[in-house]
């Protein structure tokens, strides 16, 4: 017959009776290191098997003492080579092992075992030892890939996160290329000053209009007449009412996009003045409907009223 090497795992291998004080603890740790830079052990050990889940060390003490400081060192070290022994040529290997051993080794010499042991071990006691040391090994595994899933699973809400962080972000920026390149200029370089276009254009016609004594009282009633008629509308929309207040907040804070397709439920057209209003709030928030009214242009208290209306609808 012939004798196979196989790969034990070193939790089914009873502590021998042979204890580890026997061999000098810095070459232990030595071999062990040269266990793991391998990734396995070429001399193979010599074991008995003592029951179907378990070993017993016969020659390979310090291999064996090697093994359990490589384990500890990285746990994903956990097996040894070894030859399981058949009980019938127990002796006869065991003094081919002895003689063919490198005599610069640490050996302890010790009297070949006996076949018939007088006090067989307590299989009992090994199994159950065996089997806590493979369950706790089994625990941790678990607890492992339970901690990997987790923190897949946190990368995977980080992400989706980060995407909806991205997306209001690209929103945002969508929003503030709308503002006129010329405002921006003017809020900077006149950080005191912040005059509505309006006013300007106001005060243009009104240079224009000292041409003719005609056209000055034309430009000074109007606005006047304007204005009366503006207020004289705007005492039908209550700007106390949390309904008016909720439309006033929602024209402040909407972004371009969603602006658009609440001012076309009243009707389409009117989806022009969400760049107006846009552009007015950029350069001061709305404090009521009619302030809305008044600086939006083109936009009446009657298309108001219908805007609010289906808003609210």
């Amino acid at each position: 017959m012939s004798l196979l090497t196989s790969s034990i795992d070193l939790d089914t291998i009873t502590p021998p009776a042979i204890s580890s004080s026997q061999f000098s603890a810095h070459q232990i740790e030595n071999l062990a290191n040269l266990f793991l830079k391998a990734g396995d052990t070429i001399s193979p050990i010599l074991v008995r098997k003592i029951s179907p889940i378990a070993f017993e060390v016969l020659e390979g003490h310090f291999e064996y003492y090697a093994a359990i400081k490589a384990q500890e060192i990285d746990e994903q070290f956990t097996a040894i080579r070894a030859y399981v022994v058949p009980p019938n040529l127990e002796s006869t290997i065991i003094e081919q092992y002895n003689f063919l051993r490198s005599p610069s080794a640490p050996t302890v010499i010790t009297t070949p075992p006996q076949v018939t042991n007088t006090n067989p071990p307590d299989l009992d006691k090994i199994e159950e030892a065996i089997a806590n040391r493979l369950e706790q090994k089994l625990t941790a595994a678990i607890e492992r890939t339970i901690e990997e899933r987790i923190s897949a699973s946190l990368q995977v809400i980080v992400g989706q996160v980060s995407k909806q962080l991205d997306a209001h972000l690209t929103d945002f920026r969508q929003s503030l290329s709308l503002v006129p390149v010329h405002q921006i200029l003017e809020v900077k370089t006149q950080p005191n000053q912040s005059i509505p276009e309006v006013v300007t254009k106001k005060t243009t016609k009104t240079v224009k209009a000292q041409t003719t004594s005609k056209d000055t009282l034309k430009a000074t009633t109007k606005p006047k007449t304007e204005r009366a008629k503006t207020t004289a509308k705007d005492k039908s929309i209550d700007n106390n009412d949390p309904k008016i207040l909720q439309v006033l907040n929602d024209l402040n804070t909407l972004n371009i996009t969603d602006l658009e397709n609440k001012l076309k439920q009243s009707a389409k057209a009117n989806i022009k003045f969400a760049r107006l209003i846009h552009e007015q709030r950029s350069q001061q928030l709305f404090t009521s409907v009619d302030d809305v009214v008044a600086r939006v242009d083109k936009l009446g208290v009657t298309t108001i009223k219908r805007i609010i209306a289906a808003w609210l609808d």
